[in-house]
């Protein structure tokens, strides 16, 4: 049976769990050519090559990656895909040796940014790993998988957690339904004003400084609710005996766990979902997951009814799908958007304003949809004509549907 492989990627560390939990390391995203040679190194290695005048650093790898960058070394050019590839495929050897078939590879990304995300899969497919072993998804998906697989007196209320590393503080918050509906409700933020650089711990001022910081952001967030648990997690949370103030708000009246690796641990605890091991207990609802259920109106066999277009707590980077429909006496189309909580549905017409004119159930489109992003959907309808007697014109519109209208 294949290997679960979690990788929480990001532009300064990568984290790469493999199996179970103990087998946890953290590798700096960078590489290193070596002088006349086709060797690439990473991590501790590249650095000490370079600083041994060995090669040339190439670092921000996910950066260079989103701005479709390149790096010219020894007077070749190099594309950011090959240089992720590079790093990749290294830590991947040193921590798997021989690449099996069926091994799965889970990959934990920051921000689910769909060009980032479809690049990075690029990158996966372009080492000669399957597309179909590949999974992207966010941190905050990552950090729901690792909190539902603790004991459940660890999230039966809110869970928060706060991530700290270089130039880098993010609030994330996770909450399970109550009732017969299981589903889990998570979200991140961004906490871009406070970050500060890990290197000003090296100073007791510096210290007291971020000790405020993160006290402030832990109040910030925090007042007024009621929390099982509290997790920190990043290299910043290695140590917090930098932060007596922030640690004593934290730990009123909560559990807190330290957890820096904890990204690459979800992804690597998600593998026994795709590969049969284990089956999902709840729903999962955050930004790379589906937040309602989205249906268009059609009658069959003369009753109307909601056909489904995707479900809640569907992954909606892999998303696209296409229905054919006749119109009946409309010109245009209904679209139905029903959330996990119990929320009242919303309802929206999208309008086929020059559609050609023909006799009833004689214009046949075609609906095709697909995600831009975490909550916006893009529904293109085209004209599919009727046969012979009505040939397809060249119309087609397309419209985006917020989902997020559904939850307001």
């Amino acid at each position: 049976m294949g290997r679960s492989v979690g990788i929480a990627l990001n532009d300064d560390f990568a984290d790469i769990c493999v199996g179970d939990s103990s087998r946890l390391r953290s590798i700096p995203t960078v590489v290193c050519k070596k002088k006349h040679s086709d060797i690439w190194l990473v991590g501790e290695q590249a650095y000490k090559e370079n600083l041994m005048g060995g090669g040339v650093i190439v670092d921000k790898l996910l950066m260079q990656l989103r701005k479709n960058g390149t790096a010219t070394i020894e007077k070749k050019r190099y594309t950011a895909r090959a240089i992720l590839g590079f790093f990749i495929i290294q830590i991947l050897s040193e921590e798997l040796g021989n690449i099996q078939e069926d091994d799965e590879f889970i990959i934990s990304l920051r921000k689910p940014d769909r060009l980032i995300m479809l690049r990075v899969r690029e990158v996966m497919i372009s080492i000669g790993i399957s597309e179909k072993r590949v999974h992207i998804f966010s941190h905050t998906e990552a950090f729901v998988h690792y909190i539902l697989q603790q004991d459940k007196n660890l999230y039966n209320r809110m869970v928060g957690m706060f991530e700290l590393s270089n130039q880098c503080l993010y609030y994330y918050e996770m909450a399970v339904s109550v009732g017969p509906r299981k589903y889990v409700l998570a979200a991140s933020e961004p906490q871009e004003e406070e970050a500060f650089s890990l290197d000003v711990l090296k100073a007791e001022s510096g210290s007291k400084i971020a000790d405020k910081i993160l006290r402030s952001v832990a109040e910030k967030n925090m007042m007024k609710k009621s929390y099982s648990s509290v997790f920190l997690a990043g290299r910043g949370f290695t140590s917090t005996d930098f932060a007596p103030e922030f640690m004593s708000f934290i730990c009123s009246r909560r559990r807190v766990c330290i957890e820096p690796g904890i990204f690459a641990i979800g992804a690597m605890l998600y593998g026994d979902v795709i590969s049969g091991r284990r089956s999902e207990e709840y729903t999962v609802i955050c930004d790379t997951r589906v937040s309602c259920e989205v249906s268009v109106r059609v009658t069959r066999d003369e009753k109307e009814q909601n056909l489904p277009l995707i479900s809640a707590g569907s992954a909606w980077l892999d998303h696209k799908a296409e229905k054919e429909m006749i119109l009946d006496r409309q010109n245009y189309i209904d679209f139905r958007l029903t959330p996990l909580s119990g929320r009242r549905p919303l309802q929206l017409r999208m309008l086929l304003e020059g559609l050609p004119e023909r006799e009833n159930r004689t214009t046949k489109i075609r609906l095709s949809t697909e995600f831009l992003g975490p909550e916006k959907m893009k529904v293109t309808v085209t004209d599919e004509g009727f046969g012979e007697l009505f040939p397809k014109s060249d119309f087609s519109v397309s419209e985006e549907i917020n989902l997020a209208d559904a939850a307001l």
